[in-house]
Order: C-alpha cells, then structure tokens, then sequence
C-alpha cells in the first residue's frame, strides 16, 4: 500500500473509529444512523441550506467507494429533500456544525433512487453501504441567497468577456448557440447524431478558463456513461451530445447557466464557465 493511500486509512480510521458495537437509530423518515458526535438539536441544518462536510462510504467488505480525503476537501452539498423512506438525506438535517453520524443505507436504493445510476459490479446487490459524515459548516439559505444576489449582478457580463478572451488568444473557431454555448469539432463523422433517450459511452476532461483540469474520465481510465436529455447531467452537456456521433471529438465551452449555475457544485465555485473535450465512443 502507497504511503499516501495508509496515512488516509488511517486518517479515515481515527476520525471514525470502528461500528462493532454501535446500535443504529430510525430517523421520522426511516433513515438508519447513529451519532458519533452530537451537540444537539440547536445546530441542525435545515433543507436548503449549504453544507460543506467530509463523507466516507463504505461496502460491507470496508471497500471505500466514496471519500472526501480522497479528493482533498469537504465535499458542498444543498441539504436536499428525502426522496424515499430510508433515505440517507434525512441524516443532513439531523447534523449541525461539528456533528458526525454513520448511516446505513441499501445500496440498491442509494444508487437508482439517490444517485440515479444502476448498481455496480462489485457491489452485491441487496448488500448495505456506511456512509460517515462529518459536517464543518453550515451557511444557511437566506446567507446564501444574499450572497448570490450580490454576486450574480455581474457574473453574466463578466463572463460573456472571459470566454470571448479566451477564445481569442487560444485562436479557436468556435460556433455560439442559440443558449450561449461554445463549440468546436476536433474530429466530425458522418453517422447519425445522438438523440435524447440515447444511452452514450463518453471519456472527457473537464477544465476552468485557467487550464486547470478538475475531473476526467481519461485519468482513471472509465469512461461515463449516461442517459441523454433526463436530466442526469448538467444542460450543457444534454446540448452538446446531441450535435455530436460515434467517434467525434467535441471541444466545449459551457457557461455557467447551462453548467452548475450559482450554486456551483464540489470543487467548481458559483458563476463558473467550463471547458470540456468529450469523445463519443459509443450509442446504445
């Protein structure tokens, strides 16, 4: 094991300790948790309201297949509304700052209703995923908005001009959709277009104006697949893949309105235009 991957573990391990003889709680909407620190009622996070905490889930077997370490910071999350009983979203409202609780969920559920992808492979079907948060901070909805309302003035104009430069110093020939995105081909076929309803195989690299790479399926060498047009994604990416076929290689530039808007998203801030390469592989 790599000195980096131990010292997480271990990390991950302290913070968390070990659920031998923890007796899980049901939530008023059936979640199940236990609390690994609380400090009441008081400080609870409300629907709505954004949160920034560190979130841990694990298989049965102590597999990880989510973490915030991993990625090197908390991960920023609009406390949702449950979607079905058992659902692990009830547990954002049952934390305030410093709180920290493990949640048992099925892992079918969590995928197909919660993530909206179907179960993996190695993941028994019916088996329970853990899932250990740790909330930081909290900002609630009103603070949000006012800050939103404050920033958004000029998010707009100001980023129409930093595209518009960017594409002028990189000496792009880029076309503008009716929505204000950017596009061009680096390589264009002749077979049919993607259609909404279609199931598509993509790798991509996703970037800031700045150049600075914040996600590509190319790195960990799995390309994404989705469903185009049922919202799975954000807008500008249902837009692009309909102009493109098997094969074509599509270079994107997608501002924020049709990307993560003003609330942004883990590791993208609010306002932000991004860059995407994206080759089709395949059209199921």
């Amino acid at each position: 094991m790599k000195l980096r991957s131990l010292l997480l573990f271990f990390l991950i391990f302290f913070l968390f300790g070990s659920e031998a003889n923890a007796q899980y709680l049901t939530g008023p909407n059936g979640v199940h948790y236990f609390f690994w620190k609380s400090g009441g009622p008081a400080q609870r996070a409300e629907i709505g309201d954004l949160v920034f905490m560190d979130v841990v889930g694990k298989t049965e077997t102590d597999s990880i297949i989510l973490s915030s370490y991993m990625q090197g910071q908390p991960f920023q999350i609009f406390v949702p509304t449950p979607t079905y009983r058992g659902c692990f979203y009830e547990m954002f409202t049952l934390l305030g700052e410093g709180d920290s609780a493990e949640v048992s969920v099925v892992a079918d559920s969590l995928y197909l209703k919660s993530f909206g992808r179907k179960l993996p492979d190695y993941i028994r079907e019916g088996s329970k995923i853990k899932i250990t948060l740790k909330l930081s901070s909290i900002v609630t909805k009103k603070e949000y908005d006012d800050r939103i309302l404050e920033e958004g003035k000029h998010a707009s104009e100001n980023q129409t001009s930093d595209i518009e430069r960017y594409i002028s110093e990189k000496k792009l020939q880029m076309t503008k959709s009716s929505s204000g995105m950017y596009y061009q081909f680096a390589l264009k076929g002749s077979a049919r277009r993607v259609k909404k309803g279609d199931i598509v195989l993509v790798h991509y690299t996703g970037y800031f104006l700045d150049g600075k790479i914040f996600d590509s399926s190319l790195s960990r060498e799995q390309p994404f697949e989705f469903e185009v047009g049922n919202g799975g994604v954000i807008k500008g990416w249902d837009e692009a893949l309909q102009l493109m076929s098997i094969r074509d290689k599509l270079m994107v530039i997608i501002p924020y309105q049709l990307g993560y808007g003003e609330k942004g998203n883990t590791g993208i801030p609010p306002f932000t235009p991004l860059i995407f390469e994206i080759e089709l592989l395949n059209i199921n």
